[in-house]
């Protein structure tokens, strides 16, 4: 899984798009759709909103994978991440859309791969030599 960083009070938090977050903005939400009109509404509020739900939840699924692979990982945050950023400016939500894009490409590469390994595995069957076989 592809880990994404943001930097907040001098640490790197890592983010991460897995299944719980998956879900997690699908529940918050109602879909990636919704969760990218949200973050580029254009009412300051709502955007302010939304940029703080998708951080907590890819910072909480980042924790949760970093701490898994045995990471070092930041203490947690005395607030909310939205408190931290100028939700105005954009690198944060392109920094949102990619950590959830840069997965999904990931993923889908991942598959691909296990699926052209699992032809390949299955690909040869019976013999193709001709020399004699140990007696």
């Amino acid at each position: 899984m592809k880990v994404t960083y943001i930097e907040l009070l001098g640490e790197r938090h890592p983010l991460c798009f897995s299944l719980a977050a998956s879900e997690a903005l699908d529940e918050s939400f109602g879909g990636l759709d919704r969760m990218t009109q949200a973050l580029s509404s254009g009412s300051l509020s709502q955007t302010a909103k939304a940029v703080d739900t998708v951080l907590q939840i890819l910072m909480k699924a980042g924790r949760v994978y970093g701490g898994a692979r045995g990471d070092e990982l930041p203490p947690p945050l005395p607030c909310r991440p939205a408190d931290l950023l100028d939700v105005r400016d954009g690198s944060t939500v392109g920094l949102i859309l990619t950590a959830i894009s840069g997965d999904s490409e990931r993923e889908v590469e991942a598959a691909s791969k296990k699926a052209g390994a699992a032809r390949d595995r299955e690909a040869p069957r019976g013999s193709t030599t001709t020399a004699p076989g140990p007696d």
